[in-house]
């Protein structure tokens, strides 16, 4: 299951000089610690509010050794960047390594109803995640159910939220065995991702992915052929997207988002083939067959 997350792997930076760079994705699933920001009194009696994006450097220990904002409105950049400098990290491994990266983060700053369940939400996701990726799967199942307890209160503009909570509930059931529960989980997101993301946005990618495991482990086969099929759409839409920006990427860096996409794609297409041959389709799992044959080869 894990193998169809590899789209928010890390990346290669454009030299060995430079640092690894990890998607945004990635370091939400390393997080550790969340501090929130303290609202700026000036830009909360403004009723300002959005995202501000930081890019951080985290070292070997998972600690934020630098921070600069990259976006957001200016009154609300200090805040956020004194706030990041306090998260702390699950250490970015690289051939079993912890190694410093480079990384995007998001700080949101809101008003009104529902921000302040909000923030409650993203501190237990944190706790959630963090059992999750240490494969806690009990504890994680209990601590993903508190969060997804708080993010069904949150008003509709944090439909994103509601569709994290979700999907790492969904990843918990799955871990403990709970395909069904998992199912009923990792459906919820589905209608969100269609509206709000691209075909071939990461996000969509796991969502397709994560149904497809859970309706062949409910033993719905017909329903997983589909769900590989539309996750073989979202995969390759993301590598269009890659080919459309491959003039704007250093080389390393488009080789190594390229090898992690391939990687994806082959691993979707063998495990779509053992559905197929499960449903007696022979044909289309040999023509399936033959298309991860030849993307293994080119690797």
């Amino acid at each position: 299951m894990r193998a169809l997350l590899a789209a928010s792997v890390l990346i290669a930076a454009a030299t060995a000089q430079e640092l690894k760079q990890a998607s945004m994705e990635e370091a939400t699933k390393h997080l550790t610690k969340r501090v929130e920001p303290r609202y700026p009194s000036t830009a909360e009696m403004a009723h300002i509010q959005g995202d501000v994006v930081v890019r951080v450097t985290i070292d070997e220990n998972g600690k934020v050794t630098d921070a600069k904002p990259v976006s957001g409105h200016p009154m609300l950049l200090e805040a956020a960047v004194r706030a990041v400098r306090q998260w702390r990290f699950e250490p970015f491994l690289e051939d079993g390594k912890a190694i410093p990266v480079n990384t995007l983060v998001k700080v949101g700053f809101s008003l009104g109803p529902g921000a302040e369940l909000r923030r409650d939400y993203l501190q237990s996701e944190v706790e959630c995640t963090k059992f999750i990726e240490s494969n806690q799967f009990a504890q994680a199942d209990k601590a993903c159910k508190k969060a997804l307890g708080i993010a069904i209160k949150l008003p509709k503009s944090f439909e994103s939220d509601k569709m994290r909570a979700y999907g790492s509930a969904g990843t918990a059931a799955y871990g403990l065995k709970k395909p069904s529960e998992a199912l009923d989980d990792f459906k919820q997101p589905l209608n969100f991702a269609q509206q709000a993301l691209q075909t071939g946005n990461p996000l969509m990618i796991q969502v397709r992915g994560n149904l497809a495991h859970a309706y062949v482990a409910t033993g719905q086969l017909q329903e997983a052929d589909a769900a590989y099929t539309e996750t073989e759409k979202a995969q390759d839409a993301a590598a269009q997207e890659l080919e459309s920006r491959r003039d704007k990427l250093k080389p390393e860096a488009y080789k190594g988002v390229k090898a992690s996409y391939d990687h994806n794609m082959l691993v979707i297409l063998q495990e779509h083939v053992a559905v197929l041959r499960k449903l007696g389709k022979g044909p289309e799992a040999r023509e399936l067959e033959q298309r991860a044959s030849a993307r293994s080869e080119s690797r």
